[in-house]
C-alpha cells in the first residue's frame, strides 16, 4: 500500500436518481403499478461514493459534468448541502442532465437510465486538477462515459507518475460488448480494480466468479470483487480469497457497490491495512443495504445500532 493519502480524488458520473420502492411486482405493458416509496437525490457512481465520504468527514473532491438545465441545478445545490465543493463539477450547454430511473428491491435493482451529460463528458470539459501528490483517484463507470473511456489509460498513467494510488470500478456495460481492449495497457497503473461479480464474469467469459478473478490479466495487481450478500472476494498477492458479507436485514440493494467502493477508500485513508478496507467496504455495503437510497449517517452511527 503506498503513502498515507491525504485526500479523495472521484472522477466519474453525476446524475438525477429518482428510486421508487416497495413495487411487489413489474408493470406489464398498459398496466399501472404503485409505488410506497419515491426519492430524487445525486446519483450516478461517481457521486455515490464522493457523498458517502463526504458524509464521514473524508477529504473529498468530485470531477464531473452536469446538463445547463434544472435537474443540474438540484444536483448542484444538493451536492453542496453534503459538503461538496461544487467548483470541480462543469456544466454542458450541449447536453441535458443524465438520469436514471430505479426500480429497487430488497434483493436487487433495476436502472432504466437517460445518461445525456454523463456519455459526452471528454477529459477536456472537466476541471483540470485532478492529478495531485499523495492523493488518491478513484475512477467510474468506464463502459457508461463512452466520450471519456479513451483517455482514462492516459489518466491512470499520469496519476501513477504523479506518486498517487488509483482505483478502478468499471460498471456495468448497457451495450453488453464488455471490451476492455483500450484498458489492457493501463492495468499496471490500476492499484485497485473493482467490479461486481456479474462484471467481472462478463469481462472474462467465465460463469464462474473465481474462475474470472484467475484469469483476469495479471497486470491488475489487486482485484476486488463485490458479490452481494456473499460478501467480497480478493485477489490479493496473487492469492484469492473470500470475505464474508456483515449480517442485516436487506431493505434496498441500490448503490450497495458504491457504498463499499467508499468504504473500501475510507479505510485506505484511515490508514487501514488491505484486509481492513475491505471490512471496511463490506461495513460501508451492509448500511446501503439496511436504508432506502444513500444512508445519511456516519459509518460509526449504523454500526452501533446494528453490528
Amino acid at each position: 500500500m503506498k503513502s498515507r493519502i491525504s485526500t479523495i480524488y472521484v472522477l466519474g458520473d453525476l446524475n438525477l436518481d429518482i428510486v421508487l420502492s416497495g413495487l411487489e411486482v413489474l408493470p406489464s405493458f398498459g398496466e399501472e403499478r404503485l409505488a410506497t416509496g419515491c426519492s430524487m437525490k445525486p446519483g450516478g457512481s461517481a457521486a455515490n461514493v464522493a457523498i458517502m465520504l463526504s458524509i464521514n468527514a473524508c477529504p473529498v473532491r468530485l470531477f464531473a459534468q452536469i446538463g445547463n438545465d434544472q435537474a443540474g441545478e438540484f444536483l448542484m445545490q444538493s451536492i453542496e448541502t453534503y459538503g461538496i465543493d461544487t467548483k470541480t463539477i462543469s456544466s454542458s450547454t450541449q447536453e441535458a442532465t443524465g438520469l436514471t430511473v430505479s426500480l429497487t428491491f430488497p434483493e436487487d435493482r433495476m436502472y432504466i437510465t437517460y445518461p445525456g451529460s454523463v456519455r459526452t463528458t471528454s477529459l477536456k470539459q472537466l476541471v483540470n486538477r485532478y492529478i495531485e501528490q499523495y492523493a488518491h483517484l478513484h475512477l467510474t463507470s468506464y463502459f457508461l462515459q463512452t466520450s471519456l473511456k479513451k483517455d482514462i489509460g492516459e489518466v491512470l498513467r499520469k496519476a501513477t507518475a504523479a506518486g498517487m494510488s488509483t482505483s478502478l470500478d468499471p460498471g456495468g456495460d448497457t451495450e453488453g460488448h464488455w471490451d476492455i481492449s483500450e484498458l489492457k495497457g493501463y492495468l499496471s497503473y490500476v492499484d485497485y480494480f473493482m467490479p461486481n461479480s456479474d462484471e467481472i464474469c462478463a469481462m472474462t467469459g467465465r460463469k464462474d466468479v473465481k474462475a474470472a478473478i484467475r484469469v483476469f490479466p495479471k497486470e491488475a495487481r489487486v482485484v476486488i470483487v463485490k458479490a452481494g450478500a456473499h460478501g467480497a472476494l480478493t485477489r490479493y498477492n496473487g492469492e484469492i480469497e473470500a470475505h464474508q458479507a456483515v449480517p442485516v436485514n436487506p431493505v434496498d440493494s441500490t448503490c450497495a457497490g458504491d457504498c463499499f467502493d467508499a468504504g473500501f477508500l475510507y479505510g485506505l485513508y484511515g490508514g487501514d491495512t488491505f484486509q481492513g478496507a475491505v471490512q471496511k467496504g463490506l461495513q460501508f455495503g451492509a448500511q446501503a443495504v439496511s436504508s432506502l437510497g444513500l444512508p445519511s449517517v456516519k459509518i460509526e452511527h449504523f454500526l452501533k445500532e446494528h453490528i
